[in-house]
């Protein structure tokens, strides 16, 4: 019996001049029927020890032959193999690429989800639209559930020089005195998303994120099914496994035919403050509640507080403004009555830390039938589950997906030795990764869902009607800390 390559051989991918059956795009576009034919001189065929370039039609037919199932195959072969994980030439408009995974993204979830398989044995190349790396959001909250998935990634002490522990939450309105206060019972810290993600990427291969990147096109092949790719350089790059961490306004969740992201009537500025003599505020998540606006503050470290303020109202053309001083001041205008140590934070900003964007989310009805996969196609992170941030848990989530999706293609492995399992398909692992991950998001994105209503809801009995879904939903905490006990296993 011929054995099925895994995701430690590169993809057979067949080289055809038919067009692609399903196609996700913003803008038309074909493929090249010459590029196609061209792009056969990369393949290699040939045992373990010798490897040649394909010269006559035959080499060809056994290697196109290679990608059916059996049923259709004409005749018996011996399985083509490439020299190495993924060819990679200096790109031409045109040319084609192999890669065996393909990620979309290059935020938390993409980096984590390149590590993650790196570390499994698995190559894979991150496609960022950016230029460089990103870190909008300036800081993110992260978790017990989050730090022992970056434990399995092996940066978790690095990350932890940089953030100090957190001892629990302080709750309060601008209006009164009394204080509620919740002791964080696992570990809980804030980290500058930069150091993040400047972390994650350091710990990968040179080469794995290929930056100024946009994809464009999403397509499957018509015989193998495989993922297609085309970026806006006119490159086309094919793999064995796509996968989106492409954020809430996902190009690979729109392909899967998700519904799109909703949005809440609350707009968050966030950034950073640094106070060069080390700031007065204890290692405590703050939350004050005033008309119109929560805001929260987190230290990061003694001389660093990373902030969110959440606004209900903002004047008329600042929605969508880019511009930090303008954000800035607008919070500022917003907090009257605050007290004015929190004022001076905003007013002594980094002002290129500033950011401001609407919160959107998944609707958690959706959750339950939405397809995260299609072939050898899913999607993790923002892209599969975005949520407001009233639980904490978006950037924790996020490498939780990064860890289980990694185990799983890690399973495609072929078994050696009687203690290991057989090789499993690529679309069988992945159907896995999605069932396990399924019933998780659900309940975090229902809770963070709930919360986002309560801070919308002008109604009075509509509040109390959504604090009682909660009490008998989520145990009475509208804190979510039982969500921060899950573990979601080795790698």
């Amino acid at each position: 019996m011929t054995s099925q390559p895994s995701l430690h051989q590169p993809p057979l991918l067949p080289l055809n001049n038919t067009q692609p059956d399903r196609v996700y795009s913003g803008k038309s576009s074909s493929f090249s029927s010459v590029s196609f034919l061209f792009s056969t001189s990369l393949y290699c065929f040939g045992s373990s020890h010798v490897d040649y370039i394909p010269t006559s039609y035959l080499h060809y037919k056994q290697w196109r032959n290679a990608c059916l199932p059996p049923s259709r195959r004409s005749f018996t072969f011996t399985p083509c193999k490439l020299a190495g994980m993924a060819l990679t030439k200096e790109m031409a408009t045109g040319e084609v690429e192999f890669h065996g995974v393909l990620i979309v993204g290059g935020g938390i979830c993409g980096l984590a989800t390149a590590l993650a398989l790196h570390i499994k044995g698995i190559d894979s190349l991150v496609l960022e639209k950016a230029e460089s790396l990103r870190a909008t959001g300036a800081g993110i909250s992260l978790k017990a559930n989050g730090w022992r998935a970056l434990e399995q990634f092996k940066v978790s002490e690095e990350l932890r020089e940089l953030a100090v522990p957190l001892t629990g939450m302080d709750m309060k309105s601008i209006r009164s005195d009394k204080v509620i206060k919740v002791p964080y019972r696992s570990e809980c810290r804030c980290v500058k998303r930069s150091d993040l993600v400047e972390t994650l990427a350091r710990h990968l291969p040179g080469g794995s994120i290929r930056f100024g990147c946009q994809v464009e096109e999403i397509s499957l092949d018509p015989v193998t099914r495989y993922p297609i790719v085309s970026t806006s350089n006119g490159s086309t790059i094919r793999a064995k496994v796509l996968i989106g961490c492409d954020g809430a306004n996902s190009v690979v969740a729109k392909f899967l035919g998700l519904k799109p992201v909703r949005f809440l009537h609350l707009w968050a500025a966030r950034g950073l403050t640094t106070f060069p003599e080390g700031h007065s505020f204890r290692n405590k998540f703050l939350n004050l509640v005033g008309k119109g606006m929560t805001f929260r503050l987190v230290p990061i470290d003694d001389k660093t507080i990373y902030f969110s303020a959440i606004q209900s109202r903002l004047p008329k053309g600042c929605a969508n403004s880019r511009e930090p001083a303008l954000i800035r001041q607008v919070a500022l205008q917003a907090m009257q009555g605050y007290p004015e140590d929190i004022l001076d934070v905003v007013r002594s900003c980094e002002i290129e830390s500033v950011s401001l964007a609407q919160i959107c989310y998944r609707a958690p009805w959706n959750m339950l039938l939405q397809p995260f996969q299609e072939g050898t196609v899913t999607v993790a992170g923002d892209a599969m589950h975005a949520m407001g941030p009233f639980i904490g848990q978006g950037g924790s989530a996020s490498l939780e997906d990064a860890l289980v999706i990694a185990r799983c293609l890690a399973e495609t492995a072929i078994g050696v030795g009687d203690d290991r399992k057989p090789a499993r398909s690529v679309q069988e692992v992945l159907r896995s990764y999605v069932n396990q991950r399924r019933w998780r998001i659900l309940r975090l994105c229902v809770q963070a869902f709930l919360n986002g209503q309560l801070i919308v809801a002008s109604s009075k009995l509509k509040k109390v009607l959504l604090r009682a879904v909660v009490k008998v939903l989520f145990k009475g905490s509208a804190t979510s800390q039982w969500h921060d006990e899950y573990d979601c296993g080795s790698l």
